[in-house]
């Protein structure tokens, strides 16, 4: 059952993750983030790049409105203290989101309608809502098999293992 607890945990596990790989592919520096590695997106910043990208057109579309037009080829934030930048700003969005997301919000429908898909389709709130927290999770993980090749120690994507994991109460 979503909760106000699950959005919580969700959001404050997304942005522990988030800090993690970022702190790991500074370390790895620029040419080893954006070499060709086969990945769906090619490199590691083009996939960081598209979670993000992602991640601002479901918030869009839950603020009822249409993202602007992109290609899932294209770069967004090719600039990488930009795309930090943006990912730390849009973490904090989706932490203040969970804060005010409340049951009855979530099961209104948001329009989906996009470029890529002109025909209007409505679906719950909740379903974009878990589908960002699952894309984020999905395309990370490509992200840190990538630097667990590399050798680095990612450490854990638990979420119970999370610091400052608790319990959180409605």
């Amino acid at each position: 059952m979503i909760s106000r607890a699950y959005l919580r945990e969700l959001s404050a596990h997304n942005e522990w993750q988030n800090d993690v790989v970022f702190g790991l592919c500074d370390e790895i520096g620029e040419e080893a983030r954006g070499e060709d590695r086969g990945m769906f997106f090619s490199s590691i910043h083009h996939t960081l790049d598209h979670i993000l990208m992602v991640d601002r057109a479901i918030l869009t579309y839950l603020n009822s409105e249409t993202p602007p037009p992109s290609s899932y080829q294209d770069m967004i934030w090719p600039d990488w203290t930009e795309l930090k930048s943006a990912r730390r700003e849009m973490d904090l969005s989706i932490k203040a989101f969970a804060e005010s997301w409340d049951l009855d919000w979530l099961a209104g429908e948001a329009d989906v309608r996009s470029p890529r898909r002109p025909d209007a389709r409505f679906m719950p709130r909740w379903i974009l809502v878990v589908q960002m927290f699952n894309h984020q999770t999905h395309h990370r993980s490509q992200v840190t098999a990538e630097l667990h090749r590399m050798g680095l120690d990612y450490g854990s994507t638990d979420i119970p293992f999370r610091p400052g994991c608790g319990y959180f109460v409605d």
